[in-house]
């Protein structure tokens, strides 16, 4: 008896919808050397696993182009992705912006030095806007 009293009161509450969560973003780095079997273009198919939002694949580097074969072969030939190919001069407003637009996830090869100050800002915006970035770095 108390046991059905309990869950007729259960049952009278009023039901409350949860907001929906916003999508959780982050950012990890890789440090890669020149000679590291390890090269940022075979990071995209771990990326487009993390990709529940179905957003576009990103991935700015200085020096190499995409590959359709490549693409096939690793299983993303249905899958939104753009490389874009960038320098030291423009390669953080480009993160900026594609962090902004939160239609995207990235692999950035970032080129030269990186401020602790600029690396803080790309994983704020990583996070608020609810992307993945991967952040390659060459080891020097």
């Amino acid at each position: 008896m108390f046991q059905t009293a309990f869950d007729t009161r259960l049952t009278a509450l009023p039901s409350v919808k949860a907001a929906p969560a916003a999508p959780a973003g982050s950012m990890s780095e890789v440090i890669v050397s020149d000679g590291s079997a390890i090269q940022p273009h075979l990071l995209l198919p771990m990326l487009a696993h993390c990709n529940s939002h179905k957003r576009w694949l990103m991935w700015f580097s200085p020096n190499q182009s995409m590959n359709k074969d490549w693409l096939v072969r690793c299983g993303l030939q249905d899958s939104p992705v753009l490389h874009l190919a960038t320098t030291s001069a423009n390669q953080h407003e480009l993160c900026v912006r594609a962090l902004n637009s939160a239609k995207s996830h990235l692999i950035v090869e970032w080129t030269g030095h990186i401020s602790r100050s600029t690396r803080q800002q790309l994983r704020i915006l990583a996070e608020s806007k609810g992307t993945h970035l991967i952040l390659v770095r060459r080891e020097y």
